[in-house]
């Protein structure tokens, strides 16, 4: 048999499964590659972005000197932590301590900041919100707080236990400090009175605070916020002046930062000491006696509701603040919230949800059962006014010209309404325990006696300044000026009434020229026969425009330790001020 040839197709494997593969990896190594460009196009910008092709940027923060130097550590940190970015701009960090006060100031005036203070920032952490709120047109956006820290006394151990153990409160603080027996009424035999320094100056921002808290335990306005009414109230003004008098007597080492008066009452703690307590947040006081500047000295909290001291962080809209600024600010004060920076905020002393503080003998950070809510500025204002300019308390009689005269119209009223006015307004700051009386006189008011006695001497008590508020809006006019026969009644009763222990006057307000037929010797003659060496009563004389008996006036004030203040208009704020400087 011959070998048989074949014709057919060899047997192999189809080539359709190979193309198949060959496409699908093709396609699976285009799409890695892809994403490897990708990713190194993200690459290539982070890179970019890092380095920094717009430039450096630097964030120039203002803090209060109390958070400054904890805020110069997160900053710092956050700086060579993150590297932080902000639209391809390297951030670095300048924190500058800055007074709450002259900053609130420098961001409020025009121009809207002060080069001495250091650099315009782009964040601001004062001491309080009651700083943005006065400086709120100069912020971008809400605030909120970096941490709290409430506001207490420093004082010496002796004294706080003596205080703690009878319950002190801030209702209290004005009668220890003006009743100088009261401190060895709380077993403290030495101490006297109390010297509580109230220190206004740049850096003495927990003075106010302190006051609002004590005015509102005097008006019974329980965790506030203390209103206008509340501060200008008898009791609140009675309350901050008793404060404000004590603490002027103090003298230099008493202000005027809160600085300055702990080192005055650290270098004497005890009842000889020039000071006796300062007003203080606790961290402050926290970080003092850890520097071993306060060696002696204890927080004391006083009861009622405490304030605050917040210190939010706030960024700043001004022209000086451009976007990349503003976001790098945001950014730096969300990092000033996490939980690393509050670790680092409780160390140093403040209060910071969550975290613990540094707890010691002498700051033991005790629970604070009421916080007092803060008083609007414009109320914080007047509590400052009452601390600035107190009114101490005296025994006056008022002595008001009532003639034809006092009708002449000076700007929107006349004259005798502006008087009344700017006499009620400072009956109403004077302390209750003041004296007080109002005498009218012109011609003939009572039978054929020129002067009349409106309101007889009291204390303020509430019905005693609703009667010298009645007796002051509703005088009249009349013929007559019996300036010199009016006048030496009243000094002569003044003497006869004096009340010892205070200054006592005769406050002679007139525009007119005498028109009895007192002659000039006769008033000097009779006001020098009443005088008595042991019952003083000096006159003082508010003398308006130019008919008055000037020399003769000034002759009766200068031989009775008195003084003549010349006003040449009752309409603006002469007037006023004369009023406040001879009865305060």
């Amino acid at each position: 048999m011959g070998r048989h040839r074949g014709t057919g197709r060899a047997r192999g494997v189809s080539k359709g499964p190979i193309i198949a593969v060959a496409v699908a990896l093709a396609l699976v190594l285009a799409t890695v590659g892809w994403f490897r460009v990708r990713e190194r196009i993200d690459e290539q910008a982070t890179e970019a972005a890092q380095t920094c092709v717009e430039g450096d940027a630097l964030l120039d923060v203002a803090a209060d000197p109390a958070v400054a130097p904890t805020l110069t550590t997160l900053a710092a940190r956050w700086v060579t932590d993150t590297r932080p970015v902000v639209r391809d701009h390297c951030i670095d960090v300048r924190v500058t301590p800055v007074a709450t006060t002259p900053a609130t100031t420098a961001l409020t005036a025009d121009p809207r900041w002060d080069p001495t203070l250091g650099p315009p920032p782009a964040l601001w952490v004062p001491f309080s919100s009651d700083a943005t709120a006065r400086a709120a047109q100069a912020l971008d956006g809400q605030t909120r707080s970096l941490a709290t820290s409430p506001v207490v006394l420093a004082v010496p151990a002796e004294l706080e236990r003596a205080l703690s153990t009878a319950g002190t409160g801030w209702r209290q603080l004005p009668s220890l400090q003006s009743d100088g027996s009261t401190l060895a009424g709380l077993g403290l035999d030495g101490w006297a009175g109390l010297r509580l320094a109230l220190p206004t100056g740049t850096d003495a921002d927990a003075t106010t605070p302190a006051l609002e808290a004590v005015a509102a335990a005097a008006t019974d306005a329980g965790t506030g916020p203390l209103t206008a009414e509340q501060a200008a109230s008898p009791a609140a003004t009675s309350a901050v002046g008793a404060l404000a008098l004590g603490a002027d007597a103090l003298g230099d080492g008493a202000g005027p930062t809160t600085a300055a008066a702990l080192t005055t009452l650290a270098d004497g703690p005890g009842a000889d000491g020039a000071v006796h307590a300062v007003p203080i947040t606790e961290q402050q006081l926290h970080t003092a006696v850890a520097s071993g500047g306060a060696a002696g000295l204890v927080e004391f909290v006083p009861a009622g509701p405490t304030p605050t001291a917040d210190f939010p962080a706030a960024v700043v809209d001004a022209p000086w603040v451009d976007e990349t600024l503003s976001r790098a600010a945001a950014e730096l004060a969300g990092h000033l919230r996490e939980p690393d920076a509050a670790r680092v905020l409780a160390d140093a002393g403040f209060r910071v949800d969550g975290q613990p503080v540094p707890r010691t003998d002498a700051v033991p950070f005790p629970r604070i059962e009421q916080n007092l809510n803060r008083a609007a500025p414009a109320v914080a204002d007047i509590l400052l006014d009452h601390r600035r300019a107190p009114v101490a308390p005296r025994a006056t009689t008022i002595l008001l010209d009532t003639s034809t005269s006092m009708g002449t119209v000076e700007g929107d009223d006349t004259r005798l309404a502006h008087i009344a006015t700017a006499l009620d307004q400072h009956v109403s700051r004077s302390p209750d325990a003041s004296t007080l009386a109002v005498w009218v006189f012109a011609r003939d008011l009572d039978g054929t006696t020129p002067y009349r006695a409106t309101v007889a001497r009291g204390t303020l008590t509430a019905d005693q300044r609703t009667a010298l508020t009645a007796a002051l809006t509703g005088a009249d006019t009349t013929d007559g000026s019996a300036v010199y026969r009016s006048l030496a009644a009243a000094y002569v009763d003044a003497v006869r009434n004096h009340t010892p222990g205070r200054p006592n006057s005769v406050l002679l307000i007139t525009d007119s020229a005498n028109d009895d037929d007192t002659s000039r010797q006769r008033i000097l003659d009779l006001v020098a026969a009443a005088g008595d060496p042991d019952r003083p009563v000096r006159i003082d004389v508010v003398a308006l425009g130019d008919d008055t008996n000037r020399n003769t006036l000034q002759t009766l004030a200068d031989r009775t330790g008195g003084a003549l203040v010349p006003v040449a208009t009752t309409d603006g704020p002469d007037l006023a001020a004369a009023i406040r400087k001879l009865m305060s």
